[in-house]
C-alpha cells in the first residue's frame, strides 16, 4: 500500500470554489482505488495537503499522471486555482509496510 500525499497552493480569491472542487475529487478517488483521503489547510498561506492510500506503486504514477493532466475533466479544474498551474503541484509517496 501506498500513501500518496498532493501538496499545493491554491488563490485566495478560489478558495470556495476550490472547496467544491475538492469535494468532487474525494468523491471520485474510490473509482481509481485510493481511499482513506484527508485534506487540510496549512496554517501558512493557503496551502493544501491531501492523503490518501493506494494499492500499488502502478496506481500512485497513474494517479499521479491524471492529477496533472489539464484535460482532465475534473482534476484539470485545479489549474486555474493553484498559482503556476498544475506543474507546481507536489507529490510523495511513502510505501507502507504490511
Amino acid at each position: 500500500m501506498i500513501q500518496m500525499i498532493v501538496q499545493y497552493e491554491v488563490k485566495q480569491d478560489l478558495l470556495s470554489q476550490y472547496r467544491d472542487t475538492i469535494n468532487k475529487i474525494s468523491t471520485m478517488l474510490p473509482d481509481f482505488e485510493a481511499d482513506m483521503f484527508s485534506c487540510s489547510q496549512s496554517d501558512e498561506q493557503n496551502i493544501f495537503i491531501e492523503s490518501f492510500y493506494v494499492p500499488t506503486e502502478a496506481h500512485y504514477h497513474a494517479l499521479k499522471k491524471m492529477r496533472l493532466s489539464r484535460n482532465h475533466s475534473v482534476f484539470g479544474i485545479l489549474e486555474d486555482f493553484v498559482p503556476g498551474g498544475l506543474e507546481r503541484m507536489g507529490f510523495m509517496a511513502i510505501k507502507q509496510k504490511r
